[in-house]
């Protein structure tokens, strides 16, 4: 009987450790999704920084050709996930701070903008990378991303946090941080 006990203990701890790796693994992986943007420390920063990983996987899904559909599905794959992720972040804290701070009309306008980007991908997922006229919606995609980004951290995003007391920063940064931790 003591046999039996000693190998019924060592599957239940077996399958209690199994089942906290199992836990623990999404977490992880949501901890390296965030890093980027924990490790930046300011909003408009961590904003900034993922900004920069869309265009490099933009400059390595526009270096493909024709020929490189698995390459180009993933890339696009990779990119709607992290603008998804981004745009939680923005959508459900900075966009409403812009409004709560008399910015509406940006606030709105940049909703607006991720409506587009959507809509974007969803017409590139539509087209099929194989499809002659996708590199060209590509890059249509990419230009317009492009200009949405260029505004927000050249116009918008510096002007509001400086016109914001740091401790206020500091609660929009965990905020949007909290809600990418969410998402990855």
């Amino acid at each position: 009987m003591t046999h039996s006990n000693g190998h019924l203990g060592r599957i239940a701890t077996a399958a209690g450790l199994g089942l906290m790796a199992g836990l623990a693994i999404p977490h992880a992986k949501k901890a390296v999704m965030q890093g980027p943007s924990l490790a930046a420390g300011d909003w408009v920063a961590a904003l900034t920084a993922e900004h920069r990983l869309v265009e490099k996987m933009f400059d390595q899904l526009l270096a493909t050709g024709d020929d490189e559909k698995m390459k180009r599905d993933m890339l696009l794959a990779k990119i709607a996930y992290a603008i998804t992720k981004h745009g939680i972040e923005e959508e459900n804290v900075i966009y409403p701070a812009l409004a709560e701070n008399a910015r509406t009309d940006q606030a709105h306008h940049l909703t607006h903008d991720h409506a587009e980007i959507k809509t974007f991908i969803y017409d590139l997922r539509r087209t099929g990378s194989t499809d002659p006229r996708w590199l060209i919606k590509a890059r249509a995609f990419w230009g317009q991303l492009q200009e949405h980004m260029r505004e927000e951290e050249e116009d918008i995003f510096p002007a509001f946090r400086d016109a914001l007391p740091p401790e206020e920063n500091a609660r929009l940064t965990r905020m949007m941080n909290w809600e990418g931790f969410k998402v990855a």
